[in-house]
């Protein structure tokens, strides 16, 4: 039997974002195996999911940061146990640490390795030393890598042009699911925003892990603009879907900036529908980004998107059709964009013909089309 082994240092990502891979790979004759951290979830999941998922679970020391060195050099080692034991055939890594570890790891045994690339660390406006260090990196790696799978436009050239000999895929992200987060139909957003108790308050929503990188605290800046240049904050609500670790800090500022009542926090969501039925807008932010499926996700039930200007946003977002960029994402951009969505909400969130084209404009990034790509890398694995 053909084995691969997928390597995150996520522990949870397996189970959110490679569902559809899994499936792919079992129809491909693939007994899967999963390496990764159980004591760093971020996503949090059922106990069971991977026995459910018909999916070998191997526990390692691997850290999602790549300064725990003492700990990666041990998940090293523990990936060369895990490979050299089950007789694995073909490494599939995600995740920085997962891509540095699985790839040394699999260095002196011959491996076949597939790395996808969730968005390079290093990236046009990232600053020069971070740009060539992260680079040197990957370059590096790149001659232990047979192939690499990329999810947006700067990451495939990018890695084009490392000139080593391996192919270069790219897919529109994990692929996503139109028939799951659907187009929201007027009546259906009435229900979700009578259940979380709205009226006629703009409601905005972020969907991601609390972290610095998501960069939710340009909004809660926004909105405090907006409250200093007199706008009725009861007029609007923020809320924050996901936990990380930076929960302190924002719940800190939004009490700072005197928004204690409108900013609320949700905590992690495995379903978010409810809240992009319920929302006038999501707000996107992040300063880096491979692609953004939550804004992907967002768009895809007609909802219009406040994003960032980066590598991954630039992929789908078209300015003042299915949502706003903020080209210099400062607090003072957004507040400015927040208030001209609100101004015009009806030409926005409560116009049917806006969401439906909304939605249409991220039909190419349906999962049928990253299937078709994985499926050509799959197969090309194991022959």
């Amino acid at each position: 039997m053909k084995k691969i082994l997928i390597i995150s240092s996520v522990c949870g990502f397996l189970p959110k974002f490679e569902r559809e891979d899994v499936k792919l790979l079992k129809e491909l004759g693939y007994q899967v195996h999963y390496a990764s951290n159980s004591s760093n979830p971020v996503y949090p999941y059922k106990e069971n999911i991977f026995e459910e998922m018909g999916i070998v679970f191997h526990d390692i020391d691997l850290w999602q940061s790549p300064f725990g060195i003492t700990h990666n050099r041990k998940a090293i080692g523990q990936i060369r146990k895990i490979i050299e034991k089950e007789n694995i055939s073909v490494v599939h890594c995600h995740t920085p640490t997962g891509g540095l570890s699985g790839r040394l790891a699999c260095k002196p045994l011959g491996t076949y390795v597939i790395y996808t690339a969730h968005g390079f660390h290093f990236y046009r406006g990232g600053g020069f030393f971070n740009y060539h260090f992260y680079h040197g990196i990957e370059k590096f790696l790149s001659r232990m890598t047979d192939v690499i799978v990329t999810i947006n436009d700067e990451d495939y050239w990018a890695a084009r042009c490392m000139k080593q000999r391996m192919g270069v895929e790219k897919i529109p992200g994990v692929g996503l699911d139109m028939d799951y987060f659907s187009l929201t139909a007027q009546e259906a957003r009435k229900e979700a925003r009578r259940a979380l108790k709205l009226k006629e308050e703009f409601f905005l929503i972020s969907v991601g892990e609390l972290r610095e990188n998501k960069n939710q605290s340009v909004i809660l800046k926004a909105l405090g603009i907006l409250k200093d240049k007199g706008m009725d904050m009861e007029n609007f609500r923020y809320g924050l879907l996901g936990a990380g670790r930076q929960e302190p800090e924002l719940r800190n500022l939004a009490e700072c900036l005197g928004l204690e009542n409108v900013a609320v926090f949700y905590g992690y969501r495995q379903d978010i529908r409810p809240y992009l039925k319920a929302a006038d807008a999501l707000v996107f932010p992040s300063i880096r980004e491979g692609l953004g499926m939550a804004a992907l996700e967002a768009m895809s039930t007609g909802l219009p998107v406040i994003a960032s200007d980066n590598r991954g946003t630039r992929e789908y977002m078209i300015n003042h059709e299915n949502g706003l960029v903020a080209k210099k994402n400062t607090p003072e951009e957004f507040a400015g964009l927040i208030a001209g969505m609100y101004e015009n909400r009806d030409s926005w969130s409560d116009s049917k013909k806006r969401r439906e084209q909304i939605r249409k404009s991220v039909e190419k990034f349906e999962k049928q089309y990253a299937a078709t790509v994985m499926r050509r890398v799959y197969e090309k694995a194991c022959r």
